[in-house]
């Protein structure tokens, strides 16, 4: 063939074969993990300056309504868990108080945070006890920053996660210490400063120890409530660690769920500033409205109204008798209070109505231009009666001239008068 290539073609005459390629060998297994062990800590150090740290701002108003809504929940089973002692001695409830308090702590901190769970006011303001420091960023030991590997029991959370709140919950020892700072020295502090209160500590006539210990306990009472309103001060400049239990523990709060939506209803918020506004126009105009002005008014546009109110059963039993022809025995009751034992007859002038002489006076007091609720005259003066049966005949009606309690017509402008001078 002319157009054939020969097998034995010399080299250098066409173009030369592919060298044959060999095929790769699979590296052992112990070299891929070497490998990622020398990697590790420069992907970590790249992925840390690629992307700073997250430290997300938690609300300092949320966590302090937590600590309100806790305070408030905590007083309000503290007076249910009371009342199951309602039937006890007061002064054996009263006694034992600090350790029924002690109790109501423990079993709250028993079952919120000793569980890992919120307490009831963070629950409500979506925040939770994050161990803060589990989330700290680890130092810097030359160029690189060291893998969380398993030469640390506990590894470190970077960055507090995506978020900025992730991260671990409080350790045994975090709670523990918890409960020694919120709950018992809480109870021993409570007890010791109500046994010095009892022994009068603080009394010059005491022993030396016990003037030294109240002293101490002064001190130190001062001394706590310095390093708090340092630790308020702080907390408000950094928003971190609301209380001194929870700096000493790096207990911090963070939000319980981090894209969680703020539903707030302003529907509590307007009926109570409707409320507070109606009842300061109230408080305003109450003073300035003539009470006593307007109900006279009234009574004398609707008559029939009196009787509804208090004297229907005095007008009542006066009807009856003005039927039958009989004069007002001392049978009929007051007119205001509808009593019928009426320790202090009094008659009003001119209508004759009979009284109580508190009910009348303090009326008359009360209003110069009060008019009978019986019968809406003007009550100008006042007539004593009797309050025995036999005496119905000495001074029980208008006009008599009987001596003693029998007769005696007292108008209000002699007797305030009277009053005067004896003052």
């Amino acid at each position: 063939m002319a157009h054939g290539i020969s097998a034995h073609q010399p080299a250098g005459s066409g173009p030369a074969a592919p060298p044959a390629v060999a095929s790769p060998s699979t590296p052992p297994p112990e070299q891929w993990q070497t490998n990622w062990a020398t990697t590790l800590p420069q992907l970590e150090s790249i992925s840390r300056q690629l992307k700073p740290r997250l430290d997300i701002s938690v609300m300092r108003s949320s966590q302090l309504d937590a600590a309100r809504l806790d305070e408030e929940l905590s007083g309000m089973l503290r007076g249910q868990f009371l009342r199951a002692f309602a039937f006890f001695r007061p002064a054996a409830v009263a006694q034992l108080q600090p350790e029924l308090s002690l109790l109501l702590d423990f079993l709250i901190f028993r079952f919120s945070v000793w569980e890992g769970r919120p307490l009831p006011g963070m629950s409500l303001m979506n925040l939770r006890y994050r161990n803060e420091a589990a989330v700290q960023m680890p130092r810097r030991t030359g160029s690189s920053f060291p893998s969380s590997s398993a030469a640390s029991p506990t590894p470190l959370c970077i960055a507090g996660g995506h978020s900025g709140v992730e991260g671990p919950g409080l350790s045994a020892a975090q709670r523990s210490l918890y409960c020694l700072g919120a709950v018992m020295l809480r109870y021993a502090w409570s007890r010791l400063t109500h046994h010095a209160a009892t022994r009068h500590w603080g009394d010059e006539s005491g022993a030396a120890w016990q003037q030294r210990g109240w002293a101490l306990m002064r001190r130190a009472e001062s001394s706590y409530r310095l390093a708090s309103l340092l630790n308020f001060l702080a907390f408000l400049r950094s928003g971190r660690y609301r209380s001194l239990l929870e700096r000493l523990l790096r207990a911090r709060l963070v939000y319980q769920q981090p894209v969680a939506a703020r539903a707030i209803s302003f529907e509590y918020l307007n009926r109570q500033l409707v409320w507070s506004e109606l009842s300061e126009l109230l408080l305003f105009l109450l003073p300035l409205v003539n009470v006593k002005a307007m109900k006279h008014t009234l009574r004398s546009y609707l008559p029939r109204l009196p009787m509804l109110i208090g004297g229907a059963g005095a007008a009542a039993v006066s009807g009856q008798q003005q039927q039958q022809g009989q004069p007002q025995s001392q049978h009929q009751p007051c007119g205001i209070c509808s009593t019928a034992d009426i320790l202090e007859p009094y008659f009003a002038v001119p209508c004759g109505h009979r009284f109580c002489y508190y009910c009348l006076r303090s009326q008359c007091l009360a209003d110069p231009q009060y008019a009978c609720p019986l019968c809406l005259q003007r009550i100008d003066a006042m007539q004593r009666g009797s309050a025995s049966k036999g005496s119905g005949d000495n001074g029980e009606g208008i006009g008599g001239n009987g001596e003693g309690s029998g007769g005696q017509e007292l108008s209000l402008g002699s007797w305030l008068a009277e009053r005067t001078v004896s003052r």
